[in-house]
């Protein structure tokens, strides 16, 4: 003999495997949307904020509207790794890009 359920247990079994099964796949989805790490990545909050501290130190001045963008933050990249005199342009020149 089989057992057999009643409408209720079926209906309670049915939203526990639905449940179960929802739980996964949106657990996979988010697993999948998250940036791959590796053990190599040592990007961090202070070493981003350091990283733009050097820049602002080396001419960089981030604006919402900055026609120089990105001219002014390769020079100022080049000014902070010691690279050849980047040329910083003049007041209101416009980037030919």
């Amino acid at each position: 003999m089989s057992p057999t359920f009643d409408r209720r247990t079926q209906r309670t079994l049915a939203r526990l495997v639905t449940a179960t099964v929802l739980t996964v796949a949106g657990a996979h989805l988010v697993q999948a949307q998250q940036p791959a790490t590796t053990q190599n990545s040592t990007t961090t909050r202070a070493s981003t904020k350091a990283d733009l501290k050097k820049l602002e130190q080396n001419g960089y001045k981030p604006e919402a509207q900055d026609p120089n963008y990105p001219s002014d933050i390769q020079n100022a990249e080049k000014k902070a790794n010691g690279g050849p005199g980047a040329a910083t342009p003049a007041p209101g020149a416009q980037n030919s890009q």
